[in-house]
């Protein structure tokens, strides 16, 4: 009995014990040992810091100041961030160009975490297999090989080369008035391509394989986009006048699909689509915005300043939907959420709708597939569901009403 006993109490307290705290990370640090490491809150990197061997829990930001050399090699990180954190809470982030390093390692998520990882400098990869995380690349010489990752994003003057990547999203941010065109992204088959992205950047890429191709199109950028095997685009309209943004296969060579419609709103952006399979749409609308969808299927829709937004007859799956400042949102006669397709889809990492700020939110014979919280001092009211959330949550001093 007593060696069962103390088997288990073995059983209970070892991992605890075997975690140690993890050091200052400065200047000349370099750990090599096969142990487990735990670091809560931020954690700051600067000077030349060497990591090998270790396992890594991370509970917290982190920051790696200018200048800095960060090699990592078979280092195992596991990211965990308190519930209803919004994504990139445990974060990476380059206060200035870094030389980083990475070889033969993981880094998983857990529970709702989503780390990203903000980069300057020069950046090499071989080998890194990620879950539930973001590359973004900010004036960042890349050589990548060997990596899975949720998002690799190449923008800012940034330049990559790359081989063997396994991605569910390709994406770009364009600048404030960018020319472009892409074609022939398939849609998980593996391609190679020169590739010129937006705001200057631009990428090498040999047996790459993405679920997505997702360009975040700025200002009065006009892209056109050829053949494309599964898009997402994103856009972040401060302007006034009606949307629809299409989905399924849109547009040919005789006939391309113009957002907006010719007329239709002042907004100044444009895309082209010619045999663009439109997956969804991404909507970040500030400033004065006064904007009414129809028709449309939108994955993340959110609101700030004073933003004025009207869904109609349409799909919002609400991968993130929030509103913050005097932000004001009519959802009528539509769906919103959706965890129903979490499983098939990788793409969904979560489904909620977050009404923050002094925001305004009214839903109107809406069908939710996912829940409602409501923040601050925002009001929501919800009339004549469809189906009702999956949750309702309020803080602070929030109010969600239910009519009748």
């Amino acid at each position: 009995m007593r060696s069962a006993f103390l088997a288990l109490f073995l059983t209970i307290v070892s991992p605890a014990f075997a975690q140690k705290t993890l050091p200052e990370l400065k200047d000349g640090t370099i750990i090599d040992e096969k142990a487990e490491f735990r670091h809560d809150g931020p954690l700051l990197i600067s000077g030349r810091v060497t990591l090998k061997g270790i396992s890594l829990d991370l509970r917290g930001p982190i920051t790696v100041a200018s200048g800095s050399d960060l090699e990592l090699e078979n280092v195992h990180i596991k990211v965990s961030d308190p519930p209803a954190s919004p994504n990139g809470t445990s974060n990476l982030r380059c206060a200035g160009p870094a030389t980083i390093s990475i070889h033969n390692s993981t880094m998983t998520a857990e529970g709702s975490a989503h780390p990203i990882w903000w980069l300057k400098g020069n950046v090499s990869v071989d080998g890194f297999q990620t879950k539930n995380s973001e590359f973004h690349l900010d004036h960042a010489e890349a050589t990548l090989e060997n990596f899975a990752i949720f998002e690799l994003e190449i923008s800012h003057a940034s330049r990559a080369v790359a081989r063997h990547l396994q991605l569910v999203f390709l994406s770009t941010h364009t600048g404030d008035d960018d020319k472009l065109e892409f074609s022939d992204i398939p849609a998980d088959h593996p391609f190679s391509r020169k590739l010129q992205m937006g705001s200057l950047a631009s990428a090498d890429l040999t047996d790459t394989t993405a679920h997505f191709f997702l360009v975040y199109v700025h200002g009065s950028s006009d892209v056109r986009l050829n053949r494309i095997g599964r898009a997402q685009l994103a856009i972040m309209p401060a302007c006034k006048g009606s949307l629809k943004l299409p989905h399924g296969l849109v547009g040919s060579t005789n006939k391309p699909v113009t957002v907006p419609e010719p007329g239709a709103s002042n907004c100044p952006f444009r895309l082209q689509l010619n045999e663009v399979n439109a997956d969804t749409w991404d909507v970040y609308s500030g400033g004065n915005a006064d904007l009414t969808f129809t028709n449309s299927v939108i994955d993340e829709l959110t609101g700030d300043g004073q933003a004025k937004l009207t869904v109609r007859d349409s799909e919002v799956y609400a991968d993130w939907l929030s509103l913050a400042g005097e932000a004001q949102l009519q959802i009528d006669h539509s769906t919103v959420g959706a965890l129903r397709l979490a499983e098939q889809r990788p793409d969904l990492a979560t489904s909620e709708v977050r009404v923050g700020g002094h925001s305004r939110a009214t839903f109107d014979h809406v069908n939710f597939d996912c829940g409602v919280v409501g923040l601050g001092n925002s009001s929501t009211v919800i009339r004549d569901s469809v189906r009702s959330p999956k949750y309702i949550r309020q803080t602070d001093s929030a109010t969600v009403k239910t009519e009748p």
